[in-house]
């Protein structure tokens, strides 16, 4: 298994503290009370007006367990409310691994997905759009191909579509790297990373929980991540 990735069950333990990152831009506290072989159960979040976070029955949770020496993410699903010896609490579905990160790292995944790009001119304006394949993906950055190189700093817009939670994505990035790479038929092409910017936070929830899936399923079939990235 990937050295930032561990079971969860190595890792969750009764009283440790979390923290939930929500749709509406809000990052609520919580502890976890009990763990049972399928389910988390955890103290009910409160906003800031001590009113009790009850998402929807099947809601899609991004939490985290904040460790002294690390951090970890995970996903869950909302089951249902309740009491536990007399705290209220939310029952979640456990996790099976968990991630660790740090601060702003997104682990990097490989994805072959068609993507709509327009690099700004020299003008200031932008070039018809043209379709090419994304090569990998985290929650910070992107990487695609093309067949001209594209200069560092120079802004982008990209289009993924049909992406699980969020459909369309379309978000302006900044060039940050630009590698050529030599074709065996002795031609070459480039690999163009891009950092995202301005992406909103419920929108970077969705694609981390996204790529995490995807994370697991190369993990499933043995396949090794290509690393962490902060572009």
């Amino acid at each position: 298994m990937n050295n930032d990735v561990e079971k969860a069950d190595k890792i969750l333990e009764i009283g440790q503290r979390l923290s939930f990152y929500m749709d509406n831009d809000q990052t609520y506290s919580s502890r976890i009370e009990d763990i049972q072989s399928s389910e988390l159960i955890v103290a009910m979040p409160m906003d800031s007006k001590r009113v009790p976070i009850i998402p929807p029955d099947g809601a899609h949770l991004y939490g985290a367990v904040l460790m002294k020496q690390s951090q970890f993410r995970f996903f869950s699903v909302f089951k249902k409310k309740g009491m536990l010896n007399n705290v209220p609490c939310w029952w979640i579905t456990k996790p099976d691994v968990v991630q660790r990160y740090q601060n702003r790292q997104f682990v990097r995944v490989r994805v072959s997905l068609p993507i709509s790009v327009q690099v700004m001119n020299d003008d200031g304006g932008f070039d018809a759009a043209k379709m090419t394949n994304l090569i990998d993906l985290s929650g910070s950055g992107l990487a695609f191909v093309s067949d001209v190189p594209v200069q560092y700093g120079r802004q982008v817009i990209m289009e993924l579509h049909n992406l699980p939670d969020i459909g369309t994505l379309k978000v302006m990035g900044s060039v940050r790297r630009c590698t050529e790479v030599e074709l065996p038929q002795n031609g070459k092409i480039y690999q163009v990373g891009v950092r995202m910017l301005d992406l909103a936070r419920p929108v970077r929830n969705r694609l981390v929980r996204f790529i995490f899936e995807l994370q697991r399923k190369e993990l499933a079939k043995g396949l090794s991540l290509t690393g962490v990235q902060d572009i």
